[in-house]
């Protein structure tokens, strides 16, 4: 999605900068424009942010589930009583 609203972005400024008309209008414009796209491009990073956050706590917990399974399997294969082990995620 980050890549297609910088391209979008991309094409609204060349756009913007060959197409004719006064210098003032065409700095509006690009001004405009620029800050337009500078938001859609925020907003894009920030999903992109959580997106990736949420998947890093499921691993967490996957890796936590794993471990507390492998501890539970050496404790079980040794003959030791279960123990609390300490969860690190």
């Amino acid at each position: 999605m980050l890549v297609t609203v910088i391209a979008m972005a991309t094409g609204a400024v060349l756009g913007v900068l060959f197409a004719p008309g006064k210098g003032s209008t065409t700095r509006k414009k690009l001004s405009k424009e620029g800050t337009r796209y500078v938001g859609a491009v925020k907003n894009a990073a920030d999903e992109a942010v959580a997106t990736f956050e949420e998947k890093v706590d499921n691993v967490k917990e996957i890796a936590v589930g794993l471990s507390d399974t492998v501890m539970e399997a050496v404790d079980s294969l040794t003959g030791h009583e279960p123990e609390k082990h300490t969860r690190r995620a």
